[in-house]
Parts: C-alpha cells; sequence; structure tokens
C-alpha cells in the first residue's frame, strides 16, 4: 500500500516473499507472554537481518521492563560481541537497567572475548558478580594476564586451574570470594544437567511418546529418579 517506491524495496526483504519475510511480516505479534521467553540468535548474528530484528526486540523487551524484577539472560556472549549493534545495546542495558529493577547475566566460554571487546570496560566494572569455570590453563602466562584485567590475584587464579571440572565454581563479588560446589540433589540433576546432544535426543524420545502432559514424570523415570516421578503422580513436589 506504500506509495514511496524507494521505501517500498527498503522494506521488500523483510516482507514475506523476501528473505526475511519468516523473521518480521506476520499479521500479528507473537513473542509470547510468558514468564521465560527465549530467542535464539546463532543464525541470526551476522545476516543481513540481525541489526532490524535485534532493534525490534530490544525495543519489545524494554517495553515490558515494569518494575517487575527481571533477568535478561544473554548466553553464548561472544555472538553478542561480534555484532556491533548488539554490544552497543548491551552496554546501555548494563550501565542503565538497575533502574528498571532488572539485571543482566552474561555467560561466553573464553574471558579473552570478553576482554577483546570494545565493551570490555563496561562488562567488567558493571559485572560485581562473576563466577569462573574451572580452568586448568588459567596459570598460563598469557591467559593469566586476562584474569588479572578481571581483578584476580595469582592465588586465586591457581584456585581456578585446581578446582574440579563441571562440579566447582569461583565466585568473585565485593563482599569476597570463595570457592564453591551446587550440592544439587539427584532431581535437580535431573532437570538442570540435561544440556548434551544426547539428553536433547532422549528429551524428545519421552516428549514422542508421552506428551507434554506427562513429560515431567516421564523424564524423571527415564533419569533414574522413579521416585520423583511416582511423587509427582500422587500430587506431590519432588
Amino acid at each position: 500500500m506504500l506509495q514511496f517506491n524507494a521505501l517500498k524495496q527498503a522494506l521488500a526483504p523483510y516482507c514475506l516473499g523476501g528473505p526475511y519475510g519468516r523473521l518480521l511480516d506476520a499479521d500479528n505479534e507473537c513473542l509470547g507472554g510468558a514468564d521465560v521467553v527465549v530467542f535464539e540468535t546463532e543464525g541470526l548474528i551476522g545476516s543481513g537481518a540481525a541489526s532490524s530484528v535485534l532493534s525490534y526486540l530490544f525495543h519489545r523487551i524494554e517495553g515490558r521492563l515494569d518494575g517487575r524484577p527481571t533477568l535478561l539472560v544473554i548466553d553464548e556472549g561472544w555472538l553478542v560481541l561480534d555484532d556491533g549493534n548488539f554490544s552497543g545495546q548491551l552496554r546501555e542495558w548494563l550501565k542503565t537497567l538497575r533502574k528498571k529493577n532488572a539485571s543482566v547475566i552474561f555467560a561466553t566460554q573464553s574471558l579473552s572475548d570478553i576482554a577483546n571487546s570494545p565493551i570490555a570496560p563496561a562488562v567488567v566494572e558493571s559485572c560485581p558478580t562473576r563466577i569462573f569455570l574451572p580452568n586448568e590453563r588459567a596459570i598460563e602466562p598469557q591467559i593469566m594476564t586476562i584474569y588479572r584485567d578481571f581483578g584476580l590475584n595469582d592465588r586465586q587464579i591457581a584456585i581456578i586451574a585446581r578446582a574440579a571440572s563441571k562440579r566447582e565454581y569461583y565466585c568473585q563479588t565485593q563482599r569476597g570470594n570463595r570457592l564453591f560446589e551446587l550440592g544439587l540433589g539427584p532431581v535437580a540433576l535431573a532437570l538442570c544437567a540435561a544440556s548434551g546432544k544426547d539428553d536433547h535426543k532422549l528429551i524428545d524420545a519421552v516428549l514422542a511418546e508421552h506428551g507434554r502432559e506427562d513429560f515431567l514424570s516421564a523424564w524423571f523415570e527415564a533419569r533414574g529418579v522413579p521416585w520423583a516421578a511416582d511423587l509427582l503422580r500422587d500430587g506431590g513436589v519432588p
């Protein structure tokens, strides 16, 4: 219905029939109103639609920040830091979202991703709580330099290098630092430690056989905690 051809041509890629129509063109918006909303950006970052889609998502996310406690979890942060628009928005969020009762959780597999980013000072300054995973290479000279940039001394770096993988974590806060274990029980592990490819295949198989309604109890059975499944069926909470 637009009469301005230049604008028509600019919008064409984002309309149905264009390469990005499936991302932005629809009769209605379906972002969802659930308590937890997830956006997969791995295939988006680096594409021609990244800037437009992310700008829209930023606008909608900020519109939902109404003072209720909110977490913005950004996983695989290196994907974010590689995109100029996303990293710029992250810098602003780190500085301003506390006023809206929101916090940002930023996770990445490598500290060098942050250290080499132009927004590194904002990340280091605005994230007072940092959780470091075990890294046996942390005591190598080049990698130690990166850990020192995050405020760790040589003894703390050595603790991270000796920590048990997938069991221990080193927490750095303004109130103190310490090595800790989550100490998850069998039910929590059945839910929180199901992240591998084999786990995903099992999830698909359980869903296909039992459906969403009976998924949780069937999942506990599949993960070897049948007592939790029985408790759930009896109306209890594992």
